[in-house]
């Protein structure tokens, strides 16, 4: 169980005409230090919030550090229902990925398509890909008129987005460790 400590002191909002009298507040965890933020009415009414939602932070092992931290502001985005913004991070993520891997020219559209010919991801995994670029192209093409994702929606092409980091780097890297496992045990098998 976490100790939080206030930090600082309440905001207070609202409270004019027909208008919910609302208040926010600075937490600072006891343990690891983070600043957290509860929120909610002045009156009681609705529940009391805090963000980031608790246990949404993901992790992403094997994957370059600057990926990872797009991928993980994706999630914080998507904590706090901030879905145009979880969108178009993982559209850069996807982009930031091919990049990495060496593929520097074209859009992404052909990003994505020469990751998948040149043999980082499969035919399924290029099309989630494609399901990411598409909807970061609605947020970071203006074309919003469509009105914001939903959170299943958003969360939805994160998860696509974790399909192609888990393709790209996690599962190689995984092959790789237990590979290395196999071939540390023979060896001591054969010097003892």
């Amino acid at each position: 169980m976490a100790n939080m400590s206030l930090w600082g002191g309440t905001a207070y909002q609202g409270g004019a005409d027909f208008e919910r009298e609302t208040y926010s507040q600075a937490h600072q965890c006891d343990h690891c230090r983070n600043l957290l933020i509860r929120y909610g009415s002045i009156d009681g009414e609705g529940p009391e919030k805090w963000l980031p939602r608790a246990g949404t932070q993901k992790e992403f092992p094997d994957v370059p550090v600057e990926i990872a931290s797009l991928a993980i502001e994706a999630h914080d985005s998507l904590s706090v229902n901030a879905g145009r913004g979880a969108v178009v991070l993982a559209r850069a993520v996807i982009e930031a990925t091919a990049k990495d891997k060496g593929i520097g020219s074209g859009n992404l559209y052909s990003k994505i398509d020469q990751m998948h010919t040149s043999g980082l991801i499969r035919e399924h995994i290029k099309e989630a890909a494609h399901e990411v670029r598409l909807g970061g192209n609605d947020v970071a093409h203006g074309d919003i008129l469509s009105g914001p994702f939903s959170y299943e929606e958003t969360a939805e092409i994160l998860t696509l987005m974790d399909e192609v980091l888990l393709e790209v780097y996690q599962s190689p890297a995984r092959v790789e460790r237990a590979r290395q496992q196999r071939l540390n045990r023979q060896q001591s098998s054969t010097n003892p």
